[in-house]
């Protein structure tokens, strides 16, 4: 091995040493953390870095009193450039009983005045709500069930002012349509900013309460729309009304199997190999079967 070669892999090794030393020094908020941040603004941050951007944090103030999974906060998540942060708080079964309880006797004491002052609608709004507590608090009781206290931040980056204005605007009308209301965390948008990080620091505490079933819609891990562009149509989404074009031998399954289950006579759809649909019926007994080209 020549002198030049020699000397080269000694700088080399210490410019690694060099860069090892740098990264052992700093901590991780270190390497994250951009050239500057303009915390000033009430309703916004400015990040300064090779790029000026613009952050504007969030957090749910209201929720819809059904939800369905996973459409609740798919907007939050999916929605341009933005990031979603959920801080989830199990409360203890002793304590989600007595709160639940005294919810109970406040939804009764408002029933009652409801019904002495002859209004009827509210009456029976409150019968209803007081009827799902004391389900909720018998299946906490009996282990079926638990209270969670949960804190939805999400914060919306653009690359101008104008830009973030018209995103918000749009991400509050999305967010609308399923009946979730959010706001922006006005004169808190530096501890906003800062629970969306990954630092694990709740700074906001805007808190909304869950069980265990509206707890697991707000994770995206699926979807509810099922389409491929090689797909054969095989129906309707009932709940968004989008067709579904499904392909068994698409490159993202691992496998062609498929399985459809329908009520007797509404008429199974299936395909094979070589796309023949194949479309079962059955009456009684028998089992009738048909098939054409795709």
């Amino acid at each position: 091995m020549s002198k030049k070669s020699l000397r080269e892999q000694e700088e080399q090794k210490q410019l690694n040493d060099q860069k090892v030393e740098i990264l052992q020094k700093k901590s991780v908020k270190d390497l994250i953390a951009p050239s500057g941040i303009d915390a000033s603004n009430i309703d916004h941050i400015e990040i300064i870095s090779n790029a000026k951007r613009y952050a504007r944090s969030f957090f749910v103030s209201t929720l819809p009193r059904m939800c369905s999974f996973p459409d609740i906060f798919r907007d939050m998540y999916l929605f341009g450039d933005i990031n979603t942060s959920i801080y989830i708080n199990p409360i203890p079964e002793a304590r989600s009983q007595n709160e639940l309880n005294r919810v109970i006797n406040e939804l009764e004491t408002e029933r009652i005045v409801a019904q002495d002052r002859g209004n009827i609608n509210r009456e029976s709004s409150l019968t209803q709500k007081r009827l799902e507590a004391e389900q909720l608090r018998d299946e906490i009781a009996a282990g079926y069930n638990k209270l969670f206290e949960a804190t939805v931040v999400s914060t919306l980056f653009a690359y101008s002012l104008e830009e973030l204005d018209k995103f918000t605007k749009l991400l509050s009308t999305e967010m609308s349509k399923t009946l979730v209301g959010i706001k922006s965390a006005w004169a808190m948008q530096e501890e906003a900013f800062q629970s969306n990080l990954p630092l694990m620091e709740n700074k906001i505490n805007k808190t909304h309460t869950f069980d265990r079933r509206s707890m697991g819609t707000v994770f995206p891990f699926t979807t509810s729309e099922i389409g491929h562009p090689t797909g054969i149509p095989l129906g309707f989404n009932r709940q968004t009304g989008v067709p579904i074009l499904f392909d068994n031998f698409h490159s993202s399954l691992t496998n062609y199997n498929m399985v459809i289950f329908a009520k007797s006579g509404a008429r199974k759809i299936s395909y094979d190999e070589n796309f023949n649909i194949k479309i079962i019926s059955t009456y009684g007994n028998r089992k009738f079967s048909s098939r054409c080209r795709r």
